[in-house]
């Protein structure tokens, strides 16, 4: 991809998060700036358990296959 397709891509996905933060926020009853922040926060972090599984795996796979190939 080139520069221009990842800065609209993290556009879309800034602009969802937001989306998602701030309905999480209004249906909370809540309308403070800590709550915002907190809720994203919270949002992010789940994200990137996931991702990081996925990218662990990944990395023992490539060691694996590495490992096979110059023995």
């Amino acid at each position: 991809m080139k520069g221009v397709e990842w800065v609209i891509a993290s556009i879309f996905i800034i602009v969802g998060l937001h989306c998602l933060v701030t309905a999480g926020t209004l249906l909370a009853g809540g309308v403070e700036g800590s709550t915002y922040f907190s809720l994203l926060l919270r949002i992010c972090f789940w994200m990137c358990v996931p991702i990081l599984g996925v990218f662990i795996i990944y990395i023992i796979i490539m060691t694996i296959k590495k490992q096979k190939g110059k023995v």
